[in-house]
This record gives C-alpha cells, sequence and structure tokens, in this order.
C-alpha cells in the first residue's frame, strides 16, 4: 500500500504522540488506527529514529522518548521591568523556529501573559523560564518564587467581601475568569484564555495543580507533598503549556468562544464537578458558590461531566432560584447524565425560567 507523503507525516505524528504519553502499546495501535502491518509501522518508527525526532530509552516503558532540545533562562524580576513582551522576545521567541504562525500567536499570547502575572502579582523576586522543543510540539515552563496564585487570589477575596475563602473557592472563581487582584490594570482573562488556547495547560500553586486543556474538560489535583516541595524549593507559582507546532488552531476561534466583538469577554465555562468541594453537586451552597460573580457573565456553560448524581437542594438554587432572579443571564447545562437532567426538569416543575437552555446542541 503507497500512502502520500501527507498520510505518512500522519502515521508519524500519531506515533510521536503516542510516545510522549509513553504508551507501550504505540505500535499495535498505529497498525489497527491506520490498516498497516507491523512491518510498515516499525519502518515509520526507525524513519523517526534516523531523523533524530525520537531517541531509544530505557527509562521509558515504550522504549522511546522524543529527542527534546532545553533552554534555561533565570531571569531577576528587577530586569523584567523592560516589559514581558521583552522578555518574550529574548527567552522564548528564538526556539519558536518549528511553530507555524498560528502556534506563534498562541505562544506570543500565552507567554506574555503568564510573565506579566508573575512580573506584577507573584510578589517574587526572579522567574525562571524553560523551553523545550522537538519535531513534534514545543514546551514552556514559566516558575516563579512569589506567594503564589491561589494565595494571591485568597487576599484579594478576603478583601472583597468573601468570608473565610478556601483555596477551593478561589479555584471556583479561577474556572469562571474574569477574576484578578489588580483590577484597575487587569481584566482577569489571561488564566482563562491561555488555559483553553494550548493543548495542555497546567498550573502548579500552594497544594493544587489546575489542568486544562483546548477541548479538555478543566479539573484540578491536590497535593500536600507538592505544597512540601513548593516550600522547600521555594517555589510560588509553576505554569507548564504545551502546544503542537503545526495546530490549525487559530488564536481568534478561541476567543470568539467566549467573547463578543462589542461587549467583551461574556460567556464563562464551569466543571461542576471540579467546583463543588465534595466532588458532588448536592448543596444549595454549592450551587450558590458557582452563582457567585455569574452576573459579571451573559452566558454560562455548566459542564457535568463525570457528575452522576445531582441534588435536588443544588439544581433547585441553580437552575430556579437564581436563573429566575436573574434572566439576563442564560445557563447552558452540557454533557449530563440523563439522571441530571431529569433532576432539573423536576426543580422546573414543568415551567424551567426560559434562560436555563437544555436544548444545548451549539455546546455539547
Amino acid at each position: 500500500m503507497s500512502f502520500t507523503e501527507k498520510k505518512k507525516e500522519e502515521i508519524k505524528k500519531y506515533i510521536m504522540r503516542k510516545i510522549i504519553l509513553d504508551d507501550k502499546e504505540f505500535i499495535v495501535k498505529t497498525m489497527d488506527n491506520f490498516g498497516i502491518s507491523i512491518t510498515s509501522a516499525k519502518r515509520y518508527l526507525q524513519e523517526l529514529i534516523s531523523s533524530n525526532a525520537i531517541e531509544i530509552s530505557d527509562q521509558d516503558e515504550c522504549g522511546y522518548h522524543m529527542a527534546e532540545q532545553v533552554y534555561v533562562e533565570e531571569i531577576p524580576l528587577t530586569e523584567c521591568r523592560q516589559g514581558e513582551d521583552r522578555i518574550f522576545a529574548a527567552y522564548i521567541e528564538p526556539h519558536l523556529t518549528n511553530c507555524n504562525d498560528k502556534a506563534y500567536r498562541i505562544w506570543q499570547y500565552a507567554s506574555e501573559e503568564m510573565i506579566n502575572n508573575a512580573i506584577e502579582h507573584s510578589n517574587g523576586s526572579r522567574i525562571c523560564i524553560e523551553v523545550k522543543t522537538n519535531v513534534l510540539s514545543c514546551s514552556v515552563m514559566i516558575l516563579d518564587d512569589g506567594i503564589g496564585t491561589f494565595t494571591t487570589l485568597l487576599n484579594y477575596m478576603k478583601s472583597h467581601g468573601w468570608e473565610e475563602p478556601l483555596i477551593e473557592d478561589a479555584l471556583i472563581e479561577l474556572y469562571k475568569g474574569k477574576i484578578t487582584s489588580k483590577e484597575a490594570n487587569h481584566s482577569g482573562e489571561g488564566i482563562f484564555f491561555s488555559s483553553k488556547m494550548m493543548d495542555d495547560f497546567c498550573l502548579w500553586s500552594d497544594s493544587h495543580i489546575y489542568k486544562a486543556g483546548y477541548g479538555k474538560s478543566t479539573q484540578t489535583i491536590q497535593s500536600h507533598l507538592l505544597a512540601y516541595k513548593a516550600r522547600i524549593d521555594r517555589m510560588g507559582t509553576l505554569v507548564c503549556m504545551t502546544l503542537e507546532n503545526e495546530t490549525e488552531r487559530n488564536i481568534v476561534e478561541v476567543f470568539d468562544m467566549y467573547t463578543d466583538v462589542d461587549e467583551g469577554f461574556i460567556k464563562t465555562q464551569i466543571p461542576v464537578k471540579e467546583a463543588c468541594i465534595s466532588g458532588e453537586p448536592v448543596a444549595r451552597s454549592q450551587a450558590r458558590r458557582i452563582c457567585n460573580r455569574l452576573d459579571m457573565f451573559q452566558e454560562a456553560i455548566l459542564d457535568f461531566t463525570d457528575v452522576v448524581f445531582m441534588g435536588q437542594g443544588f439544581a433547585d438554587e441553580l437552575f430556579r432560584v437564581y436563573a429566575a432572579a436573574h434572566p439576563q443571564i442564560k445557563l447552558y447545562p452540557i454533557n449530563m447524565l440523563p439522571e441530571v437532567s431529569r433532576m432539573i426538569r423536576h426543580v422546573g416543575r414543568g415551567n424551567l425560567p426560559e434562560n436555563v437552555c437544555l436544548s444545548t446542541a451549539g455546546y455539547e
């Protein structure tokens, strides 16, 4: 069977993506996915080795890893006052030579937003930038030694009416976007949009890891071990971002998902399971945390991925009480199991507010 050059490149990219995931079944999956023989799959693998795209490894289960170039710079924040654009131009841009124009524009936006956060919000003394490149993708890590993103948000929340907020409360607000500790100079959009442009986005602060990516559900992982390591290594916030060099994603398309030309950032998306501290949406208090600041938006997409049960109190508070009191805000519940959908209809008693949009084909 003879493939076009484009198809051959597709097969090689597939192999590299599986190697990045350390998938030891990558040969079999390549055969199945493209309908090729084991001989053909191994030939493509050998071509990747010969071109120095991948290397044999005894440290990885799959037996290979990507051949990478790594660049590291540590910069005192006193030298960053020249601006995040110049930091990007000096320390990140020179290593993006394999990126297409779309990837470059995404890197410019996200890198400069994260560098600006370190400069203006961290209260630290230095940042460290690490760039890793390979033939498939690029990864950028930005680390500061400040007080940490969630501590910064908590301090802001305490001074703006929240009663004894927890890190989990700060996370809920981070999911929504439009929150910043310096309202006069910032819109609170940087993390929200950067996390949705990248293939993978990870923010580590205090004992929590905030993970997201284009088309991926936002989630949070908690680890007290990480908190201990952060204190020992004087780490405030660590942001890691990864994007394929030849992405077809347009930066404008990501903004268009949540913004309006005239009115700006009008839509938000909230992962309901992650936003509920107990793991399942049951209590009215959980719903009220989600409803907090929703009036800053015109549309709220409520993602029920992995939610197997929703309590009557939560559903009533969000989809009847809040929805009726805020008719100008459209609520779009998505990715619901039948049981979750039935509970929303149950609390509506056949008369749900018109702004609760159960027909969400445009968002599923």
